[in-house]
């Protein structure tokens, strides 16, 4: 009966219940059980340490629940847990197998001292993310998830399943483009070169794919007059890519373009739509609806001396307004160069 001592606290039974069968030396202490049962226990077989100072109370090999549960009470109550462990609970599971496939990983606040287990990576850091609380777990959001798992499979030489990570974490359609691209934003670059090209080539194909449904709604139902896929040079000099221009009212479209891009354009007199690949995706109806505020609202206008338009897309049938002139440059190198010369004017935001 004395072997007991404790387990019979109803709130003691409670946490055990909750935490599926783990409980930690502290917590156990703090609602009355000996340190002396504890041990005894072990002894005996019926309880088994599976961390310092937490126990499974069972004989039998812990699940990964209750590794999970010892992982995040061992890391400490500021903890997070992230990577593939992470993933997997939040029902996310990336194909292929990782040398670290059965390893947990854990955040802790820089200030918390705590060594790496067999089966546990910790990783000290300031930007320890406010946790999604899934059952009894504190997990890492998703994308930051998604993030951490990348950079330890780089960590660890297999830089190679970071493709297999992300798309996984794409096809899922819980995580995004832009919440990765955050999140890798305010990561250390150390071990991330992987994972950013690998999101600057799906940034690349979303664009492509976004622009392409675009510019396929813009001939069936207007704005009408445009031409697509469009370099704009200046003196020679490249300085925008757009993926549509409206000559007589030098209006651009601009689908996630850099901002000196933007600002060259803007200087030159183009009014400027700038729009992200996810918002054409999202809301083409809307950005064409806009589109069509802003070439209304556009008075005609004329491009600066020295500006050339180098056609790549379609060009759709354009017949330039009273006062302008359309020049189709002679080289062969150009063809399909225009250039609008301004009699005056200038264009706007």
């Amino acid at each position: 009966m004395a072997d007991k001592g404790g387990l019979e606290d109803p709130g003691l039974r409670a946490l055990i219940c909750d935490q599926h069968g783990v409980v930690s030396a502290m917590q156990a202490v703090s609602r009355g059980l000996s340190r002396e049962t504890m041990r005894r226990r072990v002894l005996r077989g019926l309880w088994q340490r599976i961390a310092p100072g937490v126990y499974a109370l069972q004989s039998g090999p812990p699940s990964r629940l209750q590794w999970l549960v010892a992982a995040q009470l061992y890391a400490g109550e500021d903890s997070v847990l992230t990577g593939r462990s992470a993933l997997r609970v939040h029902g996310l599971e990336v194909a292929g197998r990782l040398t670290g496939g059965d390893e947990l990983h854990a955040l802790v606040p820089h200030r918390t001292r705590r060594q790496n287990l067999e089966r546990l990576r910790i990783t000290r850091t300031t930007r320890v993310p406010k946790p999604t609380r899934i059952g009894v777990l504190r997990v890492a959001p998703l994308a930051r998830s998604v993030l951490d798992c990348c950079l330890t499979a780089v960590e660890d030489g297999e830089a190679a399943a970071v493709d297999g990570i992300v798309t996984a974490a794409f096809a899922d359609g819980r995580v995004n483009l832009t919440e990765l691209e955050h999140e890798l934003a305010q990561a250390p670059r150390r071990h991330s070169g992987r994972l950013r090209a690998e999101l600057a080539k799906s940034k690349a194909h979303a664009r492509a794919v976004a622009t392409r449904a675009f510019l396929e709604e813009l001939c069936r139902s207007g704005p009408q007059g445009a031409q697509h896929d469009v370099s704009v040079f200046l003196n020679h000099a490249q300085v925008a890519r757009v993926a549509a221009l409206w000559p007589a009212r030098a209006v651009v479209i601009a689908v996630d373009a850099a901002e000196r891009e933007i600002r060259a354009l803007t200087l030159l007199g183009f009014a400027v739509v700038h729009v992200t690949a996810q918002r054409l995706e999202q809301d083409l109806a809307g950005m064409l609806r806009q589109l069509g505020r802003v070439l209304a609202d556009r008075p005609e206008a004329t491009l600066p001396a020295g500006v050339s338009l180098f056609l790549r897309g379609e060009t759709a049938r354009y017949e330039p307004s009273d006062g302008q002139r359309v020049l189709t440059a002679s080289s062969p190198a150009r063809t399909g160069v225009s250039s609008v010369l301004p009699l005056g004017g200038t264009g706007h935001t």
